[in-house]
């Protein structure tokens, strides 16, 4: 970013993504537990928020907590006896995100289940109003694939990291997580099933309402 750039950022997120000290707790203890800097931004948590709202979701999931960052940012989105489901792999990492959410206030409306994604989403009854993906990205388009049994018509389906650091319109980049990021890409762009469109923060954000069964 150039000086004038990053000068905006911290303008438009001190009006429109700011934190309060629970979110800010999250962040700093990334570097203190030396955790993955990997969660959302605060300007891609305040937008998960706005989405969240927009379709009226009262059930969301995710899959890959984390430290509970984005899931606090859609947690405090939910309406009463709203709820968020989120799964993570890592107990270390679990660990933290209990601690997180009973920090933010909104302990009581999620439920963490920690284990493998995929059986994990098999477990799991809809339907969905929303489901945000942020964990590992080679098995994306199996991720769809268990999502399009839970999501809801007329629901929300979210996507980190769609742009990969600027590699995935490398054409001399590889790797599996690339390959499957570029396959879900292709595979939601191509559903009729979805209207997608690609929300430039960070490193892009996928949108995608579903509007057929």
């Amino acid at each position: 970013m150039t000086a004038d750039a990053d000068r905006l950022a911290a303008y438009l997120a001190g009006l429109f993504a700011r934190e309060d000290p629970a979110l800010a707790a999250v962040r700093a203890g990334h570097t203190q537990a030396a955790l993955p800097t990997i969660h959302v931004s605060p300007e891609e948590g305040a937008i998960l928020r706005m989405l969240i709202r927009l379709v009226g979701a009262r059930r969301v999931l995710e899959v890959g907590t984390l430290s509970g960052y984005s899931g606090i940012w859609m947690a405090r989105a939910l309406p009463p006896g709203g709820r968020l489901v989120t799964i993570e792999g890592d107990e270390r990492h679990a660990a933290h995100a209990r601690e997180a959410f009973d920090r933010a206030g909104v302990a009581d409306r999620v439920e963490l289940i920690c284990g493998a994604a995929l059986d994990t989403m098999a477990t799991l009854e809809g339907p969905f109003d929303a489901i945000f993906l942020d964990a590992d990205k080679a098995p994306l388009p199996d991720y769809l694939e268990a999502s399009l049994r839970l999501l809801r018509v007329g629901g929300l389906l979210l996507c980190d990291n769609t742009f990969m650091d600027g590699r995935i319109a490398d054409p001399e980049a590889e790797g599996s997580d690339l390959r499957g990021m570029r396959e879900f890409n292709r595979l939601v762009a191509e559903d009729p099933r979805f209207v997608t469109a690609v929300i430039p923060v960070r490193d892009g954000l996928l949108a995608a309402v579903r509007v057929g069964a």
